[in-house]
């Protein structure tokens, strides 16, 4: 169904049409399908896997699979089997969906972002005394105290932790912030000024560092939305890549003389994968939205990975000729607003949105240049900007296998679950 994804500018807009993909073929496979519906195509998707598996493969490291662009436990099983030991543990953005997928019996969780609240690490709790691993996220004497509080009530080996140190770009002596405010930890010393302290917490226990350098895997270098902003973005990138690399060296040789050995060392994402992985100290890289490659993925230059999963919505107005509506839609990606965090239509081609109206929460008008007479009734397929968050709008994903559906998978949503 998928191939090569090629970007065409249309005006002020970007549609990416996927050679190999075509309309007939997509609304018969939904024909007797309630919409809104999503669909995974899981040829697509084991080749997505296989790509970046062999990137870490080849740097003798290993992924650590990002739960929260899924948020589909079956898929999440899925991609580890694919991933035939290159990918192995999971990092989650709560503690309610780390126990989920414990529960499931998934284990390996790291914890992406700190908790001190007491239902929390009741969870974590629970999941160690399921004889599972997991590893909770600190970054400050505040969540150190709070975790050695409660853990040295449960009469449990000591809890396994990781410290989160801040890579952001800071130029100009600091004066400008490239990045995400995450971790207060930015220096050396802070990162000493925390270890010192996790030292003295007989409950706890140093297990891994993190280091995600957010200014180079979550921003884009080849974004047909802001084309102008491109050559200067791959400039910062590059100049970041060596000051994160410098930083996460830095931290890797004090830990070596202090004789502290770390279960892993995390760095990167989806977007920075191939030179994170090169980094020698670095143990795990973290991927996730590439598996399914959202559309927000296309917009990087080292990218290879191809379109798995798709939305499709129904036209339910013709409001006038060379216009449709479609019913819902407004599944507008998170973080600083922007045309490129929007859905994009791409079957049939050559539809596009109204700028002034844009994606809406219960109607989608689009223009309608594709030359099909689309009708009341007939499916639009859209490729969503970010591939976790999709999920909360939906229960179940249809599984594509040549074509077919071939299985269905509950979201975290049609599992009745909400985290967030």
């Amino acid at each position: 169904m998928w191939s090569t994804t090629v970007l065409c500018p249309i005006g002020e807009s970007v549609f990416l049409m996927t050679a190999g993909w075509s309309y007939e073929p997509m609304r018969a496979l939904v024909a007797h399908e309630r919409l809104p519906v999503a669909i995974v195509d899981l040829d697509i998707l084991d080749a997505n896997v296989g790509r970046l598996r062999a990137i870490a493969e080849r740097e003798n490291k290993r992924i650590r699979l990002a739960t929260k662009s899924v948020r589909v436990p079956a898929l999440i099983r899925y991609v580890m089997e694919q991933g035939r030991g290159v990918i192995r543990g999971l990092m989650c953005y709560s503690l309610e969906e780390a126990f989920l997928l414990a529960s499931l019996d998934l284990d390996d969780f790291l914890v992406a972002y700190p908790t001190v609240r007491r239902d929390d690490l009741e969870s974590a709790e629970k999941i160690v005394r399921m004889g599972k691993s997991i590893v909770l996220m600190v970054d400050s004497e505040a969540h150190l105290s709070a975790l050695e509080a409660f853990w040295g009530r449960t009469g449990l080996p000591p809890l396994a932790v990781c410290v989160d140190m801040d890579v952001s770009y800071r130029p100009l002596g600091g004066a400008a912030h490239l990045g995400v405010r995450r971790s207060p930890i930015r220096s050396i010393d802070d990162f000493c000024a925390v270890i010192a302290v996790l030292r003295e917490k007989k409950r706890l226990r140093l297990a891994g560092v993190m280091a995600y350098e957010a200014q180079i895997a979550g921003v884009t270098d080849r974004n047909p939305f802001s084309p102008l902003l491109n050559p200067a973005k791959r400039m910062i990138k590059t100049l970041s890549r060596r000051d994160v690399a410098a930083k996460r060296a830095r931290v890797s040789r004090l830990l070596e003389q202090q004789g502290v050995k770390l279960e892993f060392f995390n760095g990167g994402g989806t977007g920075s994968i191939r030179t994170t992985a090169r980094e020698p100290w670095i143990t795990e890289v973290t991927a996730g939205s590439g598996f399914l490659q959202s559309h927000l993925f296309d917009y990087y230059r080292a990218n290879e990975n191809a379109p798995a999963f798709c939305f499709a919505l129904q036209v339910s107005r013709v409001p006038e000729p060379g216009v449709v509506t479609c019913l819902g839609g407004g599944y507008v990606a998170s973080g600083e607003s922007s045309p490129d965090k929007a859905p994009v239509p791409f079957l049939p081609r050559d539809l596009k949105p109204f700028p002034r109206e844009g994606f809406g929460e219960v109607q989608t008008p689009l223009i309608n240049g594709s030359g099909y007479d689309l009708k009341v009734g007939d499916p639009v397929f859209f490729r969503p900007a970010k591939a976790g968050e999709i999920a909360e709008r939906f229960s179940e994903y249809l599984l594509v296998r040549q074509g077919r559906i071939v299985d269905r998978a509950k979201t975290y949503r049609g599992m009745g679950h909400c985290f967030f």
